[in-house]
């Protein structure tokens, strides 16, 4: 009678060869996780995604996801609006610039408008052609002026003393001090949101989003934090998004990733000279 001990090694081996192969692709087929897949590069991951999925937000059907909930304030935009709010009483009385990147139709300015003042806020949104396009007929459907416009190149983006990247990190496809350099001048304030960050290598994953699989960059936090230094701003806050942790399905060994938010002042300015002690979140009234 034969056990397992007198099997052939190798008949073993080749008969779970192409079901290691096929349990390796497995995240392409169910797809249920949120994260999924791991690669070295941005490129490696579109090339791994099914080839019915969209792979970035510049499509129509796009633009509807999760759009009610983008568009109502949530527990981590709440750090966001505190120092916003701080910068709108700095420039108490004068016209405040901001460019939103990555700011799908206008989700936030509609979201931080129910607590804050945005009256004097010149608020542009940087965005994908789809994006830019149904974010400029819902403006115009819900009467919203010029403080609220839209742009989908570089060349259109006007100075703004104010960068706000709210989830738009781990998306982009071009290194966050490129995008910074190519603004019309740097920001003296950046408030960043959402960014996904490891103690490990940088890593590409995909995310399921409605009909997308979104390239997905979690960054060597290290690394990222050099990066902020190196492109000539310090750190005045940070705070964790523990909710937005994530651990990719597929590969667990990686282990989770952390969420962080940053405000960033330019190196040659001074926090005190520029923002006053007492905030208040709410409007007067």
């Amino acid at each position: 009678m034969k056990t397992l001990l007198h099997f052939d090694g190798g008949r073993i081996k080749r008969f779970a060869r192409p079901w290691h192969s096929a349990l390796s692709k497995v995240h392409l087929v169910a797809r249920r996780a949120e994260l999924t897949g791991a690669y070295p590069d941005r490129e490696s991951a579109v090339s791994a995604a099914p080839r019915w999925a969209l792979t970035d937000y510049d499509h129509e059907d796009v633009v509807p996801v999760a759009l009610d909930k983008m568009s109502r304030i949530i527990d981590w935009d709440y750090p966001v609006m505190f120092w916003l709010e701080r910068e709108l009483r700095a420039r108490a009385g004068r016209r405040v610039r901001l460019l939103d990147a990555g700011g799908h139709v206008g989700t936030k300015y509609r979201a931080f408008r129910e607590l804050l003042d945005l009256s004097g806020v010149q608020w542009q949104v940087y965005e994908l052609p789809s994006m830019v396009k149904a974010g400029r007929a819902m403006a115009r459907a819900e009467g919203l002026g010029p403080e609220l416009s839209f742009c989908d190149s570089f060349s259109e983006i006007r100075k703004a003393e104010r960068l706000l990247c709210s989830g738009l990190l781990q998306y982009l496809d071009i290194p966050f001090a490129d995008f910074v350099d190519r603004l019309p001048e740097r920001p003296q304030v950046i408030l960043l949101n959402k960014v996904a960050l490891r103690e490990g290598p940088s890593v590409y994953t995909l995310q399921r989003g409605g009909p997308t699989f979104l390239p997905y960059h979690i960054r060597n936090k290290n690394r990222f934090l050099a990066d902020l230094d190196a492109l000539g701003y310090r750190i005045v806050d940070s705070w964790c998004i523990q909710y937005l942790a994530h651990r990719v399905a597929s590969h667990p060994e990686l282990g989770w990733s952390e969420s962080r938010g940053y405000m960033l002042l330019r190196k040659d300015l001074a926090l005190g000279d520029r923002i006053p002690a007492e905030p208040s979140m709410a409007k007067a009234g």
